[in-house]
């Protein structure tokens, strides 16, 4: 005898089964199109907004947006700037130079595309790798002015995390640096941050980004703010932390001398230069112990090429400190308009501007006699402004070291 109920059981059991199955699929296509959708949108918002300026050489649109989040960022974007700008003249260095030297200088030939690749926290090893990578961008590289820093030559000094050197000397973009830029979590949180910017600017710090020629002269601050004199004891309390060994370093001097080289045998000009920072910077030089080796530095440079010297204690480096500065907006960086002197200077450009005791070419014959008359320009300009030399040895006497987490 036949089992009707068993097999309308079997076939509600199969029609069940099936809705689940259908219902499972169509969650899962759901789920899935979400994700897609999610990720397609994550990836146009980054594009659009583009909060590090990656895309600016090839993007459709414009949303005219400061990129605010581009000051961390250079070592990236202009890696990528080299790569579509092609330009024949770079202005390469620290910080300083990022922030000091103006590639649009009437000095440079208004049909000769120059570019200013200074990089915060860049040692010789970087300069170098980032001028190999300019020349293979472009074999018409005609120029570099190179700013060069005391620490750069620091055996202790480590390369950034942000130096990628598999990103050099390439003429496109790196596959991760794409993917991080499109999908990342943190080049979202950089784009939201971008939008937050622009909405809440000011009319003093609106336009206060990266330009498209690399320099970037105020990224931190408003100079005419009244905090330069903590900015001052703050860029001396870093330099202490930062800095804690010195010790002058062979492999950081065999890459200038490979950067000459390059220079030489590709027909480059290169032109050598140490950035004018504050006179508190070298008095920080004195107070712990390291005079000797900014002289045997300076030594060592002009064996290998001549170096103009803006360092030292001049009618520039020696401005009091004071709430608003002319020349300076912290103990390190100097304004754009000390970095049109220095490029007066150097470039043989309306020098009658430039005070007459600012930039002198050091060779290996006037090392001794220049290196002498800093020692003597210091001790004059101690016994004037004693009160910036207490200053500096106060911070240091008071300065306490991190210590590691164990």
């Amino acid at each position: 005898m036949l089992n009707f109920n068993s097999g309308v059981a079997s076939s509600q059991t199969k029609s069940k089964l099936s809705n689940t199955v259908q219902k499972s699929a169509s969650f899962n296509y759901f789920f899935l199109g979400t994700v897609l959708l999610s990720i397609a949108g994550i990836s146009f918002a980054n594009f659009s907004i583009d909060p590090y300026d990656l895309f600016r050489h090839n993007q459709p649109f414009d949303l005219k947006l400061d990129k605010t989040e581009k000051i961390n960022h250079d070592r990236l974007y202009k890696t990528l700037d080299v790569i579509h700008i092609k330009p024949e003249i770079i202005l390469i260095g620290s910080s300083r130079v990022k922030q000091g030297l103006n590639p649009k200088h009437a000095a440079f030939p208004k049909n000769i595309t120059t570019y200013n690749l200074g990089i915060d926290g860049s040692n010789t090893y970087e300069i170098l790798r980032y001028l190999e990578h300019t020349y293979t961008n472009q074999p018409n590289l005609k120029k570099v002015i190179m700013g060069l820093d005391h620490y750069m030559f620091n055996d202790f000094y480590q390369l950034q995390d942000s130096f990628v050197e598999k990103r050099l000397n390439k003429t496109h973009m790196l596959g991760t640096d794409l993917l991080n830029a499109l999908f990342s979590q943190d080049a979202l949180i950089a784009s939201k941050n971008t939008i937050l910017e622009n909405l809440t600017e000011t009319k003093n710090t609106k336009g206060l980004t990266y330009g498209d020629n690399g320099f970037f002269p105020y990224p931190y601050h408003n100079p005419n703010d009244g905090n330069t004199p903590w900015r001052f004891r703050t860029t001396i309390q870093q330099y202490f932390g930062f800095h804690p060994q010195y010790k002058l370093s062979d492999d950081r001097f065999n890459d200038f001398k490979k950067i000459v080289e390059f220079c030489r045998q590709h027909n480059i000009e290169l032109i050598v230069f140490i950035s004018p920072a504050h006179a508190t910077q070298w008095e920080t030089l004195r107070v712990t112990d390291r005079w000797d080796t900014y002289e045997q530095w300076k030594r060592k440079m002009v064996g290998i090429t001549p170096v103009w010297d803006f360092s030292g204690y001049n009618s520039i480096t020696t401005e009091p400190i004071q709430p608003v500065m002319s020349n300076y907006v912290d103990n390190s960086h100097y304004d754009p308009k000390i970095g049109d002197f220095v490029l007066n200077r150097i470039l043989s450009h309306n020098v009658e501007q430039v005070p007459e005791d600012f930039g002198v070419l050091m060779t290996p014959e006037n090392i001794d006699d220049h290196l002498a008359k800093i020692r003597s320009d210091r001790e004059k300009w101690a016994r004037i402004r004693p009160n910036e030399v207490e200053l500096v040895e106060t911070l240091k006497r008071n300065f306490k070291p991190q210590q590691k987490s164990q």
